[in-house]
């Protein structure tokens, strides 16, 4: 791992709810309070949902450097996507983070809200230029609002860290596929930690379906489609040990 933090792993964190959302900063407190991993962070200075996979081109993107707890964090005048290609380009922090995970964003982004979404903008950057990365998101529509805390993503959070762990182990064992990334969705009741790989197909196996069900839902896609079948079949084998 190209990380230059000895043994621990480099996660690099980003969203599009904005540096400050408490989405991202409970993902980046659970995974600091691990002392597993190193931890950066270059997220939009803003809001930037809905950004797709969005890049500024005919305008400045600025960087400033912001205070988040454990973790050495940037904030980017710029998309979710903007800020992926930022961070992992080395000319902010000097080697590629080993993972790349988005979020954690405000509601589900399942079916085609993906096309949609700058969470999975975010990661999909990543998995443009070889970087493993997660896009993760919590089904709490019911909390649009509210004026939410980091407490409010807290379980979710967590309910992601042994997923993060294993995705991290498969990497360093040079066993995980390159051609995907994962979208997931986790259920506003997660206390089960039930998790569902779904291909995403036109039937009643789908994300959705699944996190309607109670399940973390768990989605290998590639670039703008269901990721290839070979991928399917290692994460439908990988995830029940995880």
């Amino acid at each position: 791992m190209e990380n230059g933090n000895g043994d621990k792993p480099t996660v690099m964190v980003t969203n599009d709810d904005g540096i400050d959302a408490p989405g991202l900063r409970a993902l980046v407190h659970a995974l600091v309070s691990t002392n597993l991993f190193h931890v950066l962070v270059f997220a939009p200075d803003s809001e930037r949902s809905a950004a797709s996979h969005c890049v500024s081109w005919q305008r400045t993107v600025t960087v400033k450097k912001v205070d988040v707890p454990g973790a050495t964090a940037f904030a980017v005048s710029g998309t979710p996507a903007d800020s992926t290609s930022l961070g992992i380009s080395k000319k902010i922090f000097p080697s590629v983070p080993d993972l790349v995970v988005s979020g954690i964003n405000l509601g589900c982004n399942c079916g085609y809200d993906i096309v949609y979404s700058g969470t999975v903008g975010g990661a999909r950057e990543a998995f443009f230029h070889g970087i493993p990365s997660v896009a993760v998101s919590y089904d709490c529509y019911n909390m649009v609002g509210r004026n939410l805390s980091v407490d409010d993503f807290t379980l979710c959070a967590e309910a992601c860290i042994p997923i993060i762990t294993a995705i991290l182990a498969e990497i360093k064992n040079k066993t995980y596929p390159q051609n995907c990334f994962l979208n997931i969705n986790v259920p506003r009741e997660v206390g089960n930690h039930k998790t569902a790989e779904t291909p995403a197909a036109d039937n009643d196996d789908t994300d959705y379906s699944s996190l309607q069900a109670g399940y973390i839902s768990v989605t290998p896609l590639s670039a703008l489609s269901p990721a290839e079948i070979d991928s399917v079949a290692f994460f439908k084998k990988w995830l029940p040990a995880v």
